[in-house]
């Protein structure tokens, strides 16, 4: 082999390494919407997505490029160890001192998602209560907080009862109700706090800032709010070799819900979730899938 053959393979190999390792969709699936990848066992269309669960089943819309899980879920980002972040209005309720000028409160299902218990139930408003309502059949459970204030509270970015309070919320929820109330509505408080609100959030992705949030939440509809997802309701021990994890990955039974997920073994990286047409991911810099060409 000359020098110039050895580059040339060489060329090959780094492009097959990278369109396999990184884009490991199945052949002839959407991979992008937008700049959101879309990887195995996800996928847009039928055949290109886990069949065991349609929650799999993503939707891109070809004029925004925004991706939704079901047909209102707007994703923004797909994690291959089992979380899938989406954006989730707030509900809100507005007034004067005589009456109610707008308000927006809604039921959510999350298909086969579950609610992770990395969000926090969140309101914000003087003198108002808010509470969510999980509606999972005979196990329906509520959870809330209080918020408390006759004025403006000081800049300590501390949602802690007073503007605002926050509270965990029931694990492995797949439906809920979110509403929220205010009492003594006939106060001053209406002059610096006309709106008051409930929503999930991701922990940590929200910080207090009284002055504006009382006013208009920062004119912020939608938090970043964190699902879990598994492969199937059982473990790994009762799928046994039937699990779809690949030969360069492990099977784990699910912290958060019922069912497993795949991880890469040590040493390896990439999709644990094998695709059709190769199998495996990269080791130590060097690709071990095997392709299929044609």
């Amino acid at each position: 082999m000359n020098k110039v053959q050895g580059l040339f393979l060489v060329a090959i190999f780094s492009i097959v390494h990278t369109q396999l390792a990184n884009g490991q969709s199945l052949r002839g699936c959407q991979n992008k919407s937008g700049n959101l990848s879309i990887e195995y066992p996800f996928g847009t269309s039928p055949g290109c997505y886990y069949a065991g669960n349609k929650s799999f089943l993503l939707t891109c819309n070809e004029t925004t490029n925004k991706l939704f899980a079901g047909k209102k879920l707007p994703v923004i980002n797909i994690s291959l160890s089992g979380e899938l972040r989406i954006l989730k209005l707030a509900s809100f309720t507005c007034y004067n001192r005589t009456s109610v000028t707008g308000r927006s409160s809604f039921n959510t299902t999350l298909g086969n998602f579950t609610l992770s218990d990395k969000n926090r139930f969140t309101a914000v408003g003087c003198n108002t209560y808010a509470f969510m309502t999980t509606l999972n059949g005979d196990q329906n459970y509520s959870t809330g907080c209080l918020s408390l204030c006759d004025s403006t509270p000081k800049e300590n970015g501390l949602c802690s009862g007073e503007g605002c309070c926050q509270t965990s919320v029931p694990k492995r929820s797949k439906r809920f109700r979110i509403r929220s109330r205010r009492f003594d509505r006939e106060t001053s408080v209406s002059d610096f706090n006309p709106c008051f609100y409930a929503f999930l959030v991701e922990e940590g992705r929200f910080n207090f800032s009284p002055s504006q949030d009382l006013q208009n939440l920062r004119n912020v509809t939608k938090f970043s709010v964190v699902l879990d997802w598994s492969i199937g309701g059982q473990t790994c021990q009762q799928v046994g070799n039937t699990s779809i994890c690949g030969h360069n990955s492990v099977c784990l039974d699910s912290t958060t819900r019922a069912g497993y997920n795949c991880k890469c073994k040590a040493g390896y990286d990439g999709n644990p979730y094998p695709s059709e047409g190769y199998r495996g991911a990269t080791h130590n810099g060097f690709f071990l899938s095997q392709a299929l060409f044609y």
